[in-house]
């Protein structure tokens, strides 16, 4: 997979976080040589990029730590173009910064947690990817990749932020594919069942159970293991992928 991703340049946001970390390294691994890690913690990402240089080694790998609020439109767009100017051009985004609303039924939730949910999960992707897609556009084509998940289009009680947040996330995709197509961009998402973080560490005994159970393999996933299908859809092996949403759950929405 290393002939892939030779002289291109990758945009991760969320990259702090489990996930985000896990999908940096995998594109490492494929032999991506520029990266951009985008989080608000800038203590986080700079001991992500630690990390990553020394897995390389001394391979050839440039690292950008980017601190900026995926909410703040035009903080978004100025640093993309600072991220472009550094690197000349960004040839895939990642797209995965995301966050959860305290667990409630719809009458109980507050709305600025409703909000405050849509703006990080839905208005922060709108955000990067218009920023990418400027970009793309004038650099001749590119991969987009959104975090969904099976959220989105299942049913999921005291949820409703984040539910609604990823299923507009998936609308959102398929639109911008149908949009950017013919300019050589394409947009597709991934949606990533349950899988394990450090927060699960914290749990009481038993507390995940019922959330296993809806998981047919009988297991949650693991980061690693989605992170590969960001590598896939930004590959050469899915050049006539686009506009789809990639269902990465265990089997759990075929329930």
């Amino acid at each position: 997979m290393t002939e892939d991703f030779n002289d291109k340049t990758l945009v991760v946001t969320g990259a702090a976080g489990a996930l985000g970390n896990a999908i940096s390294k995998r594109f490492v691994e494929a032999g991506i040589c520029r990266l951009a890690l985008v989080d608000l913690d800038e203590q986080a990402l700079q001991q992500r990029a630690s990390e990553l240089k020394a897995f390389v080694g001394d391979g050839n790998l440039e690292v950008e730590v980017v601190v900026v609020n995926v909410t703040d439109h035009d903080a978004v767009q100025e640093r993309y173009a600072a991220i472009a100017q550094r690197f000349g051009r960004i040839d895939i985004a990642v797209n995965n910064a995301g966050i959860v609303a305290p667990s409630a039924r719809i009458h109980n939730v507050k709305p600025e947690d409703f909000r405050r949910v849509l703006d990080v999960n839905l208005m922060g992707i709108f955000n990067c990817m218009k920023a990418s897609l400027s970009l793309m556009r004038s650099s001749g084509g590119g991969a987009i990749i959104n975090t969904a998940s099976v959220a989105g289009f299942t049913g999921w009680s005291h949820s409703s932020p984040y539910n609604a947040s990823k299923a507009a996330v998936i609308q959102l995709t398929k639109t911008a594919a149908m949009e950017y197509a013919k300019e050589g961009i394409r947009v597709n998402c991934v949606s990533p069942g349950t899988f394990v973080t450090s927060f699960h560490a914290n749990m009481a005994e038993g507390a995940m159970d019922g959330v296993l159970a809806r998981h047919p393999l009988g297991r949650f996933g693991q980061t690693d293991e989605i992170a590969s299908a960001y590598v896939y859809l930004a590959g050469r092996s899915s050049q006539w992928i686009t506009g789809t949403n990639l269902v990465i759950d265990g089997g759990m929405s075929i329930g």
